[in-house]
């Protein structure tokens, strides 16, 4: 009886070795299989992880099912002798050591692919970025341009007003993003002379809160001194905001009636002009005899608007002469949702021909309007020739392109206004703001 035992235990244990021989030759195969299925292209990673995943749970599941049927047939075998119940032991504490280790392995597979995830999701990103970055350079030279790079001057201007061809600014102000531009026009730089735009970007007292005002002024093309007049007007504009009290009293945006902001506005604009008349006796005291005004003159409109995170971000645009103000918006409308240009502000043919130092005593001259602007919108303040531009469909369409949707760097967006496009040969100044809604939705 105790050979028949000691025959069977030693069958069991002979069948035991060979089995975990088998197991663990294939083991080895199997872990050769995953190196070299992660070795495999990345496009093929989230198939081989089901595969894999599947494999091992099957054979997990066989594996436990081997050991238990294993166990119950040692356990039967052996009946009560202490010898036997020590190997059943013995086997059992293996199988559960061997199932730990499949579960340690499979944990460490599942890290490994979630690496390998993270890794394909930021080359995704960057792969989107690069296309994003390579439509803007594919789309950088408008339909109607002369040359595939911006206008270049080939002159320096004449003259003790002379100014820099072109100037540039801006700023990333949370979830308001804005940028300036001024460029000389080609009618200008052919005839060499001098840029009579001026833009002007500043922080101002709003009542309490800061708010951006933003600047445009035309000098006008006749004036020999309009440059000096239009940066006097715009650098007066910020002084008459920022010393003080607000002249808005509750702010520029708050629910006060149109007479008095019409009042406040008025009050500005006089500062303004009288600044800008100071400028011209100055420059031409011993020179020009009468007519001071006219070698200034220059138009000029100004944009307040709202900081921080907002649904509607409102604004208070103002002015003399000739500018425009425009909305670039693409409307909620499944069926028609592309984004287009929308007129907001539009000066009539009298008060275009109005020009600073000489404005009306009873602010008849100036032209002012609320609108707002909600995430996703473009606002634009253009002067005469820049607006022109807009008004042709093709252009229109390469700015849409340009401009909705983006967050252009200084360079790129001098380059866009400085695009060699024939025109009118005037100066080109623009503002434009991009208004993202809240903080966390500006990208860069």
């Amino acid at each position: 009886m105790t050979a028949l035992v000691l025959g069977i235990l030693l069958t069991v244990s002979v069948l035991g070795n060979a089995l975990l021989l088998r197991l663990c030759t294939r083991d080895r195969r199997v872990r050769r299989e995953a190196q070299a299925a992660r070795a495999a292209e990345l496009a093929g990673v989230e198939a081989e992880r089901a595969r894999q995943a599947q494999q091992w749970q099957t054979e997990r599941t066989r594996q436990l099912a081997e050991w238990q049927n294993e166990r119950a047939g040692l356990l039967g075998a052996v009946g009560e002798s202490g010898s036997g119940l020590e190997h059943a032991r013995a086997a059992q504490e293996a199988a559960e050591a061997r199932a730990g280790q499949v579960t340690a392995e499979q944990a460490a597979t599942e890290e490994e692919l979630t690496v390998t995830r993270a890794a394909r999701a930021a080359a995704e990103a960057e792969i989107r970025r690069l296309r994003s970055r390579l439509e803007e350079w594919e789309d950088a030279v408008p339909p109607a341009a002369e040359a595939s790079t911006p206008a270049v001057p080939r002159e320096l201007p004449l003259g003790r007003d002379a100014a820099a061809d072109s100037v540039v600014d801006g700023a990333d102000l949370g979830p308001l993003v804005v940028r300036a531009a001024s460029v000389r026009g080609a009618r200008h730089r052919e005839d060499r002379q001098h840029r009579r735009d001026a833009v002007q970007l500043r922080l101002v007292d709003g009542a309490g809160a800061p708010v951006l005002l933003s600047a445009v002024a035309a000098g006008v093309p006749g004036a020999p001194l309009s440059q000096s007049g239009a940066t006097a007007a715009c650098r007066a504009l910020v002084t008459q905001l920022s010393s003080g009290a607000s002249p808005f009293g509750d702010g520029p945006f708050g629910a006060g009636d149109d007479a008095s902001v019409t009042s406040a506005l008025r009050a500005v604009l006089a500062g303004v002009a009288n600044s800008v008349r100071l400028v011209g006796r100055a420059n031409t005291a011993g020179v020009v005899s009468g007519g001071e005004d006219a070698q200034v003159a220059t138009s000029l409109y100004g944009l307040l608007s709202q900081l921080g995170d907002r649904r509607e971000r409102q604004h208070l645009v103002f002015g003399v002469g000739a500018a425009r103000l425009l909305r670039l918006r693409a409307e909620d409308d499944p069926a028609d949702d592309a984004p287009r240009w929308t007129p907001l502000v539009t000066p009539d043919a009298e008060s275009s021909v109005r020009r600073l130092p000489d404005v009306a005593e009873d602010g008849s001259d100036v032209v002012w309007q609320r609108v707002s602007t909600r995430p996703g919108d473009v606002l634009v303040l253009a002067s005469g020739p820049m607006a022109q531009l807009l008004d042709r469909q093709d252009v229109a369409d390469w700015y849409v392109r340009r401009w909705y949707g983006r967050q252009p760097f200084l360079t790129t967006f001098l380059s866009d206004v400085n695009a060699n496009i024939r025109d009118g040969g005037g100066d080109r100044s623009v503002v434009c703001l991009w208004d993202h809604g809240h903080t966390a939705a500006t990208w860069s």
